[in-house]
């Protein structure tokens, strides 16, 4: 029993320790935007009365706040988060293993640009202006690992 346990607590940190903190700090200080009266910016939150989930995490900003890319890949698209409004942008990077997308920031980098994790490729957007100041204002951010979708929360370094 006791050999058991031992093994099992062994496999436990290993699984800890080679955990895949893959991704830099998308702002200086990564804070999740957790709920508001607006909602719940987690991973897999219910949205739109339970008919589907967040896809990604919010992490908190502030309007013109630096954001950084969290991986070091190629700048593909530029995709905007409401078909009806064109005020609010993205950014979507990718590598060989990975596909990011960040809303509601302006880029500051060019689609088919090579960038390198940490560097600056743009600025937060004010998203409280869309849903009032009741919604902290934030940047989204999903995660497909090899094509499939990814809840990055534990993954930053």
């Amino acid at each position: 029993m006791k050999k058991t346990i031992i093994i099992a607590s062994l496999i436990t940190l290993f699984l800890i320790m080679s955990s895949t903190k893959v991704f830099a700090k998308i702002t200086k200080d990564n804070i999740y935007r957790g709920e508001d009266p607006l909602g719940d910016g987690a991973f897999g939150a219910s949205r739109s009365n339970g008919t589907r989930k967040h896809k990604g995490i919010d992490i908190v900003t502030k309007p013109g706040e630096t954001i950084f890319s969290p991986i070091t890949g190629k700048v593909t698209r530029f995709p905007i988060p409401y078909a009806d409004d064109n005020r609010y942008n993205g950014a979507e990077i990718t590598n060989s293993t990975y596909r990011i997308m960040i809303f509601y920031m302006k880029a500051n980098v060019s689609i088919g640009s090579t960038i390198i994790a940490g560097q600056s490729i743009g600025v937060a957007q004010n998203i409280s202006a869309k849903h009032g100041a009741a919604m902290k204002n934030h940047i989204h951010y999903e995660v497909y690992k090899n094509g499939i979708l990814t809840d990055p929360t534990n993954m930053f370094k």
